[in-house]
């Protein structure tokens, strides 16, 4: 009997131990985060994907009321900002605001200390940027046509610059070179800016730049924009054409290139789950939509599991690209 009694009150102290330890678990996970988050970023300060990262910051700050600090780690197609998170304790701490190069600069460097899609706990898609491609003011070239046509006249002559061997703008362009049957001389930079001066100074016959990097010269008339990245037009250059709408649909030109937030492989999935929720409240917000629709980043409310799908299937076909066009990082 008095073994029973002894047994009883056991089973009673394990359960409440138990229930105590499940609320403890859920307490810590929805007082989430309890200190600094680092917010680290694959670009250079200053710029949209810049301002993009600060101003996340700045309103998941006021959300948590904890400090998230942003460190800048740009270079190597913003595989050292991944390496950085990927080798990150997986506590939510530390999370990657990057973009569509995450799957692409592995491919194209041939091997990679990370892997984009085992080491990372996708949280949510964040925005997307089209891409323009421009001709100076005073070019023969009003349309997309017009220059396809040009480069036909004269097969292997005519140039074009992106930011950069595998840049998302040199993948594209490689598309339509393949769609329009045409041979184009690719000019790899260091940067946009660069690319958008030798334009200007007739180096190059067109460049494909962002759509913020491009609207100041076409607004000044030293650029003029025929194409657009993208299903549809953008409102920072309403009368230019979207690349499908040009005449080039289904070939890869009406995607666009994304932004999306990351945490560290085994991340507990309630955490992951939060940093989700909360991200995607700050999303939506009035004011964050109306800065970055100045930059001319859409935001893009989503989900872990639609990320985890739209990172697998980009990995895949922009590899394809890559190996099939033998392109390597310069």
């Amino acid at each position: 009997m008095k073994f029973q009694l002894l047994r009883r009150n056991w089973l009673k102290l394990a359960v409440l131990a138990c229930s105590a330890l499940t609320i403890n678990v859920a307490s810590a996970d929805t007082n989430f985060p309890q200190k600094s988050v680092r917010l680290i970023l694959p670009f250079a300060a200053g710029g949209a994907s810049d301002a993009l990262g600060r101003q996340l910051s700045e309103h998941l700050r006021k959300m948590w009321d904890q400090p998230v600090i942003v460190e800048n780690r740009p270079g190597a197609s913003a595989m050292i900002a991944a390496d950085v998170v990927a080798k990150s304790p997986p506590d939510g701490y530390t999370a990657l605001l990057t973009v569509t190069a995450l799957v692409q600069a592995p491919v194209l460097y041939g091997k990679a200390s990370f892997d984009p899609i085992k080491d990372f706990a996708p949280v949510s898609q964040v925005g997307t940027m089209p891409l323009a491609f421009v001709v100076r003011a005073d070019s023969p070239v009003k349309t997309l046509d017009d220059y396809i046509k040009m480069a036909r006249a004269e097969p292997g002559a005519i140039s074009y610059g992106s930011f950069g061997t595998g840049s998302a703008g040199h993948l594209y362009i490689e598309l339509l070179q393949d769609a329009a049957k045409i041979k184009l001389i690719h000019a790899p930079y260091k940067g946009e800016q660069p690319e958008i001066t030798d334009l200007i100074g007739g180096q190059i016959n067109a460049a494909i730049i962002s759509v913020p990097g491009a609207k100041p010269f076409v607004d000044s008339g030293k650029l003029r924009a025929i194409a657009v990245t993208g299903a549809e037009r953008t409102k920072q250059l309403p009368e230019t054409p979207s690349f499908p709408e040009a005449g080039y649909a289904g070939i890869g030109l009406e995607s666009i290139g994304w932004y999306g937030l990351l945490l560290p492989a085994k991340t507990p999935v309630d955490i992951v789950e939060k940093f989700s929720r909360d991200l995607n409240t700050v999303l939506a917000l009035p004011e964050m939509q109306e800065k970055m629709d100045t930059y001319g980043i859409r935001l893009v409310k989503s989900n872990p599991e639609a990320f985890a799908q739209l990172i697998k299937d980009d990995f895949e076909r922009w590899g394809k690209v890559i190996r099939d066009k033998k392109l390597q990082a310069n």
